[in-house]
């Protein structure tokens, strides 16, 4: 999901902008994690990456209740692909994205594996 939606339940400020209760507001989450002023190379999927607080299930009471499932079907996926094939490479220079604004991904990435 690229963007949410808040309403403020009492005053705030938030980048210098006063809010006010039931003020509504459209968060674009697509571009964190990306900050260029935290990160070096913020455009590079780096999983490795240090003092990262990832946005990717929410938090708080907003914390996907799937997060755990997700995890867990990535982990066994990519510990399962790793296993049993020593290459994995893109057979494209450009993935195909899905020409969505909300739920952004790829529609297909081909790649060849190798045993």
């Amino acid at each position: 999901m690229q963007l949410n939606g808040r309403t403020a339940l009492e005053p705030a400020e938030v980048a210098g902008e006063r809010l006010e209760p039931g003020d509504f507001v459209t968060v674009l989450i697509a571009g964190a994690n990306r900050d260029p002023a935290r990160f070096p190379d913020a455009e590079v999927l780096d999983i490795g990456r240090a003092d990262n607080a990832p946005v990717s299930f929410g938090s708080g009471i907003h914390h996907c209740l799937g997060a755990a499932l997700a995890r867990m079907e990535g982990e066994v996926v990519f510990t399962s692909l790793l296993r049993r094939f020593s290459t994995i490479e893109a057979t494209v220079d450009e993935p195909e994205r899905r020409p969505t604004l909300v739920l952004r991904g790829l529609a297909s990435l081909p790649v060849r594996l190798a045993a």
